[in-house]
């Protein structure tokens, strides 16, 4: 029997390993490149962002300064109510103004439509 020699590669072939490098690195050199790209958008896009809310924040300065400063309105005393001749307190108590809450929008009501049923004669 003859002795099986192991075989080397030579310079010009490549190894299994040397060829999954190939590929892994590649793949490596593709995401650092979309990783760039996509780091660039988000840069262009915070600055457009911060000008649009500065703009904003003018818009809302602006729009302070020009309302009319509301001034506090003291209240006035109410004046004290006489006692009944007969001379007995009164049951009411004062109450405070209470704001008036907003309707909600009714729902329409739901018509159901009744469909007309085929009668079927049985059959005996």
């Amino acid at each position: 029997m003859a002795k099986k020699t192991a075989s080397t590669p030579t310079a010009d072939q490549s190894t299994l390993f040397e060829k999954a490098g190939d590929v892994l690195s590649g793949i490596g050199n593709k995401l650092v490149d979309a990783k760039d790209v996509v780091v660039d958008f988000v840069a262009d896009e915070v600055v457009v962002v911060k000008k649009a809310a500065r703009k904003i924040a003018r818009k809302v300065k602006k729009a302070v300064k020009k309302a009319p400063v509301k001034k506090a309105i003291p209240k006035k005393k109410k004046a004290a109510k006489k006692k009944s001749a007969s001379g007995k307190k009164s049951t009411k108590t004062a109450r405070r103004p209470v704001a008036k809450k907003k309707a909600s929008p009714k729902k329409a009501a739901k018509k159901s439509i009744k469909k007309p049923v085929k009668k079927v004669a049985r059959k005996a």
